[in-house]
């Protein structure tokens, strides 16, 4: 082929592209091959060639050269001059099967009445070793070394010309080095004019390059563009693979308005898998957005796909959809797929809270809790669902577990309204100390939570502590009517409980009486003092008096805290950490000193468990750990006194007076009362209106060691029984 020829050719392409736009803005890519591509397509469909494989088609340059006025539309080789298939052979030897259709498809484009040799796969000899290397060096991808050996050559042999073939190529493949390595460096102006400047570079033989460009137009704001080059590749190119990653890089960067009209050029159902994803996005819309809606076709596309494969991710997309739009039944099934598919917490946060909307709420919290530690979304879905678990009306029958371990869940997660469900649960219950504290904890957690201070003011006016209850009303008047309104003559006896705005009655019934535990982090408590406080019921200018302190733990004899791993040596540093007013780390020791060590070690370490709990304030677990081991008769005695002592005062904090006075009567059979206790317990009968029982304890206080403490609790009965009379 001449060199001219060549040249010509390379000039028509390049003012037809530049014709077009600067920089390729306003190109526009081709339908449709031209006739003489067609013509050369249908003359290879008729008669096959061996050594070809499913040939590229030409690219925009070709098809506007083939089209451009004044030129043949078939173009044959002079007269007696022969096509060049140097690199056509070249490639067929080498087995570069890319390459081979690509010069194959240029070839026919170019000469339509040109017939491929029969035999390419042995190289025509040319009686030129150089240029066979040089062509070894371009097909090895070492475009530079070629180059050099060129003009090596050129040099060497001023006469000498390399093939115009071998030249267009290298202009080619060295374009798509600098296409690529501009899109990799997201330089997309670039990328656009490499494009525009090399057309011979964008064809099916150069998806790659097609693909980058799309992508710069994207990036540059021009995603019609991108379109039309996604359109150009699905109209001329037949590589399957390619035409299915053409629409799914399509689905992945344009509006979906430019994509659904690429899917008409879809052959033989190939786009089945971007139909199919197309649905998923319409189906994960409405599931995030209720106001949505996907189509009944695209419901059942999802549906056939869920039902037909083994992973979980379709039937928790239709679990959510069906959740979402008050299909609660459908999404449990779904949801219930997902996980027997280990579909993990994603499906089972779906499943706790449609089964929640079910209102099957044991069965959501027993699920939940399974994957309480997987993630804030499961825990949250939990926490919802526990929550309107413990809001019932009336209050369900739950085990002591459930109870405990929605405490802790609420309690961890600082969650309101499960403390005030709590709270709630525990008031119905009949539990009234553990219903103030987890109310008042509540409102720690959330100052402005109307149903937490709303339960605590109930409690203040069932307990009669009526300075508690004005100044909640003080607080709430102007946002809470209900709050307002309890002290409202007109309104009559308050209710047993509500929840929320609706009242339970009088009539209603009640939980079984689990003990509802308290908060491991509770509101902050009135100050403790040295002394008993005054009676709810007393004047403000009455003399001073103030709650007892707790006597301090009585802590073991310490040793030094080392690091040894026997059991012994566990004990030991558990008794110097709880020395060190260190409980959580001790606890960890005496556990282990539990586990490594002989009977009477491991005896010693469930004492010293029971203390650190105890210096932790729990004495739930205090009482666990004492349970744990066979402890001696003195030890558990000592253990047994100091839980109940943390019982009782738990109690008189909460104003549970009554079950203070029954704690102390059982803290009697083991040990004597001190003067502090004495002086509670004599408080707790003034506080239940028994002022005969008060006097008789604070009689006896003050003949035994002259309390002023007494004298002032003797008062404060001869104060009010004075005003009764009046």
């Amino acid at each position: 082929m001449h060199v001219k020829s060549v040249l010509i050719a390379v000039a028509a392409s390049s003012a037809a592209f530049y014709g077009l736009g600067r920089y390729g803005h306003n190109l526009t890519w081709p339908d449709a091959p031209s006739p003489a591509v067609q013509q050369a397509l249908a003359q290879a469909e008729a008669k096959p060639d061996p050594a070809q494989s499913t040939g590229a088609v030409p690219g925009p340059a070709e098809t506007e050269l083939a089209q451009a006025p004044g030129r043949p539309a078939s173009p044959a080789p002079p007269q007696g001059q022969k096509v060049d298939e140097t690199a056509l052979r070249y490639f067929a030897a080498q087995g570069d099967t890319r390459r081979y259709e690509a010069e194959l498809a240029r070839l026919r484009a170019l000469y339509p009445e040109w017939k491929p040799p029969t035999d390419l796969t042995s190289p025509q000899p040319t009686g030129d070793p150089e240029l066979e290397r040089i062509w070894r060096l371009f097909a090895e991808g070492k475009y530079g070394e070629a180059r050099a050996a060129i003009g090596q050559r050129s040099s060497a042999d001023p006469s000498w010309q390399a093939p115009a073939d071998l030249i267009a190529q290298l202009d080619r493949a060295e374009a798509g080095q600098r296409l690529a390595n501009a899109a990799n460096a997201r330089q997309w102006e670039q990328v656009i004019r490499i494009g525009t400047e090399t057309p011979a570079l964008l064809t099916c033989a150069n998806v790659d390059a097609l693909w980058r460009v799309a992508e710069a137009f994207v990036q540059t704001g021009a995603p019609e563009r991108a379109r039309d080059a996604y359109a150009y590749v699905l109209t001329n190119c037949t590589n399957p693979a390619e035409r299915v990653g053409t629409m799914q890089k399509a689905l992945a960067s344009l509006p979906e308005a430019l994509v659904v009209p690429l899917l008409a050029q879809e052959r033989q159902n190939e786009f089945s898998g971007i139909r199919d994803e197309i649905a998923r996005r319409h189906v994960g819309k409405a599931a995030e957005d209720p106001t949505l809606t996907a189509t009944p076709e695209e419901i059942r596309r999802i549906e056939a796909l869920a039902n037909a494969a083994t992973t979980p991710d379709d039937p928790i997309l239709l679990g959510f959809y069906t959740f979402r739009h008050n299909e609660s039944a459908k999404a449990v099934s779904w949801f219930q797929m997902a996980l027997a598919r280990n579909g993990g917490a994603k499906a089972a946060e779906g499943a706790v809270l449609a089964l929640g909307a079910l209102q099957k709420y044991q069965e959501a919290e027993t699920l939940g809790a399974q994957w309480l530690e997987a993630g804030p979304a499961n825990r949250k879905a939990y926490l919802d669902v526990a929550t309107a678990l413990i809001a019932q009306e009336p209050a369900p029958r739950l085990e002591r577990a459930v109870i405990e371990r929605i405490a802790r869940t609420v309690g961890v997660d600082r969650y309101a309204p499960g403390g005030a469900a709590l709270g709630w649960y525990a008031y119905n219950s009949g539990q009234i100390a553990p219903a103030e504290t987890w109310f008042e904890t509540a409102l720690s957690w959330d100052r402005n939570y109307e149903p937490a201070a709303y339960g605590l003011a109930l409690v203040h006016q069932r307990l009669r502590d009526q300075g508690a209850l004005r100044a909640i009303i003080a607080e709430w008047r102007s946002r809470s009517p209900r709050i307002a309104d309890l002290l409202n003559p007109a309104r009559g006896r308050a209710p047993v409980a509500t929840r929320g705005t609706r009242p339970l009655t009088e009539t209603s019934p009640t939980a079984r009486t689990v003990p509802v535990p308290e908060p491991v982090e509770r509101a902050p408590r009135r100050v403790v003092r040295t002394e008993p406080a005054p009676p709810s019921r007393y004047e403000d200018d009455s003399p001073a008096v103030v709650v007892a302190r707790r006597p301090a733990l009585e802590r073991p004899r310490s040793g030094s805290c080392g690091t040894g791993t026997s059991g012994a040596a566990a004990l030991q540093r558990g008794w110097c950490l709880l020395n060190l007013k260190r409980p959580a780390a001790a606890a960890e020791a005496f556990d282990a000193a539990q586990r490594g060590g002989n009977a009477q070690i491991a005896a010693d370490a469930a004492a010293g468990k029971a203390y650190a709990k105890l210096q932790q304030g729990l004495t739930a677990e205090a009482s666990a750990a004492a349970a744990s081991a066979a402890l001696p008769p003195a030890r558990r005695k000592e253990l047994q006194t100091l839980l109940l002592s943390e019982r009782f005062y738990a109690q008189y904090e909460a104003k549970d007076f009554n079950g203070a006075l029954i704690t102390l009567g059982e803290r009697s059979r083991h040990a004597s009362e001190s003067t502090d206790l004495m002086l509670m317990r004599g408080w707790s009968y003034f506080n239940l209106g028994r002022f005969d029982d008060a006097a008789q304890v604070f009689q006896a206080l003050y003949r035994a060691n002259g309390s002023p403490q007494a004298m002032s609790g003797l008062t404060a009965i001869r104060d009010v029984t004075q005003r009764n009379r009046y």
